[in-house]
C-alpha cells in the first residue's frame, strides 16, 4: 500500500534574523527544533506542509531564513499563507519553493486555501478563493483530499479566539461537503492540539512550531508547553493515520506574562 508521509509545521513566526522572539522563546532555534524532532522520528523524506504565518510579521528576511534551511535540508515542501503573512512577499523570497495550491500525489490531492485578510487576526474566504476552492475539487476528483487552511473553521473554545474563526466557514464547508472527496482539514493559528468535526468532517489543528495557547480561555493566555508539529500518513485507500508532538528536550520556556502580540 502506498502512503503519503506529511509533516505539518505552523505559526512558525520567524523574524528577520535567527533572534527573533515571541512570548520568550525564539522562534528560528524552535523551528529548527521541531524540523529536527520530526527527522529524528524517521519522516526526514516527509513532505513539509507550512499552515501560515510562516512570519512575525511579513518580513522578507524571515521568509529568506526559511528558504536558506529548507533548501540546505534538500526538503520538499508546501506552504500556504496566514494573517502575519505577505502573500507577494513569500512569493519572492521563497524562491526554491514556488507556489502550489494543488498538490497530488498517488490516490490523494492536498488542496491549499488561502483564509487571511489583509488587516485582519480572523479568518475569511474571499469569493475567488472559494471559486478556487470548487475548481480545485473538480481538478481532483477521483483523488482523496486533504484540504489545508490557516484559521480554523471550527471553535476551539477559547473565548477570545474562536471570534478569529473562518467568519463564512459554511460557504467552503458546502462546497466540501457536496464533493464528497474530503477526507480531512488540517488547520494552524490556534496555537495548541485541537482536533474536532465539523459536522462530519474531520478538523486537526497543530501546535504552533514555538509558542502555545492556554486552551479554554477567556481571553489572551501562553501556555506553559513546548513547540509542536503533527504528521499524517495519507493511505491509498482514503484512510489517513495522524498525530501531535510536542519536543520534549526543548530548553527555553515561555513567558507567560506576555499579553499577546
Amino acid at each position: 500500500m502506498s502512503t503519503v508521509h506529511i509533516t505539518q509545521i505552523t505559526d512558525l513566526h520567524l523574524g528577520a534574523d535567527e533572534q527573533e522572539t515571541l512570548g520568550g522563546v525564539t522562534t528560528f532555534e524552535s523551528f529548527n527544533a521541531a524540523l529536527q524532532a520530526s527527522e529524528d522520528q524517521g519522516r526526514a523524506d516527509s513532505l513539509l506542509l507550512l499552515t501560515g504565518d510562516l512570519a512575525s510579521d511579513y518580513q522578507a528576511g524571515a521568509y529568506q531564513l526559511l528558504n536558506k534551511v529548507l533548501t540546505e535540508k534538500h526538503r520538499q515542501a508546501l506552504w500556504l499563507p496566514g494573517n502575519h503573512d505577505h502573500l507577494e512577499t513569500m512569493e519572492a523570497n521563497l524562491t526554491a519553493f514556488p507556489r502550489v495550491r494543488i498538490y497530488e500525489a498517488g490516490a490523494w490531492g492536498i488542496l491549499l486555501l488561502d483564509s487571511s485578510k489583509a488587516g485582519q487576526p480572523g479568518g475569511h474566504f474571499s469569493e475567488a478563493e472559494l471559486q478556487f476552492a470548487e475548481q480545485g475539487l473538480k481538478h481532483l476528483a477521483g483523488k482523496f483530499v486533504l484540504v489545508a487552511v490557516h484559521h480554523s473553521p471550527v471553535r476551539v473554545n477559547s473565548a477570545w479566539l474562536d471570534q478569529q474563526q473562518i467568519d463564512n466557514h459554511h460557504r467552503l464547508y458546502d462546497l466540501l461537503v457536496a464533493h464528497g472527496q474530503v477526507k480531512a482539514v488540517v488547520t494552524g493559528h490556534v496555537h495548541q492540539h485541537h482536533d474536532s468535526l465539523w459536522g462530519d468532517l474531520p478538523v486537526y489543528s497543530t501546535p504552533s512550531s514555538c509558542v502555545q495557547f492556554e486552551q479554554h480561555s477567556h481571553d489572551f493566555g501562553l501556555a506553559d508547553k513546548p513547540p509542536g508539529y503533527r504528521w499524517l500518513d495519507l493511505h491509498d485507500d482514503g484512510s489517513l493515520d495522524t498525530g501531535v508532538e510536542f519536543l520534549k528536550d526543548f530548553a527555553q520556556q515561555c513567558d507567560r506574562s506576555c499579553a499577546g502580540y
